[in-house]
């Protein structure tokens, strides 16, 4: 995951490589973020010069056209790592060193577009306890939480099969209540 990432994308990046990825957007991108926008935030004004602005229809477009290099990059140069992206949350599976290899390039070439990695809001899932002094030795420094059961993911879960039972149970009790809940109106 990434830090404020529709706000920290590299502006003037975007510009200029949405000319070459997409030119049909490229005029109304331009028009609408060539120069800063005026934010109105408690009487005060100030200037935004980076990023995409909230509530812009287009931002989550501009967003994935400004971070497609950093993507298209890690498939050439990191091709062994199998990876699935929605917004700025990047999914990889792979052999650990390789995924350390991904991990590196993403820090390393997300700066370039304004994509800055969160570690502690990222996640390793094992699938093989016996990898967990291996995973971290590798990702020790990088502030990613290693789990050897299982972490929800964008709505749904990875893991153990035990651990993705549990999850779902609970998930189930909770609907239960709120169907019960309903039931006395």
């Amino acid at each position: 995951d990434a830090t404020n990432a529709f706000n920290s994308l590299n502006r003037q990046v975007l510009l200029h490589n949405i000319q070459v990825l997409c030119p049909p957007f490229a005029t109304i991108a331009i028009n609408m973020y060539r120069i800063a926008c005026r934010l109105f935030v408690g009487g005060e004004e100030i200037s935004s010069s980076e990023g995409t602005t909230q509530g812009d229809n287009l931002a989550m477009s501009l967003f994935a056209i400004g971070t497609l290099p950093v993507l298209r990059g890690l498939e050439w140069r990191q091709n062994s790592v199998s990876q699935v992206w929605l917004a700025d949350d990047a999914t990889g599976t792979g052999k650990l060193v390789d995924l350390k290899g991904w991990w590196e390039e993403i820090v390393t070439e997300g700066k370039k577009y304004g994509y800055y990695v969160n570690g502690s809001k990222s996640c390793l899932i094992l699938k093989d306890d016996n990898l967990k002094w291996e995973a971290e030795e590798l990702f020790g420094s990088t502030g990613i939480k290693i789990k050897e059961d299982g972490q929800r993911h964008l709505g749904a879960v990875l893991g153990s099969p035990e651990y993705r039972n549990q999850y779902i149970r609970t998930l189930v009790e909770s609907w239960e209540g709120m169907v019960k809940r309903l039931a006395v109106f």
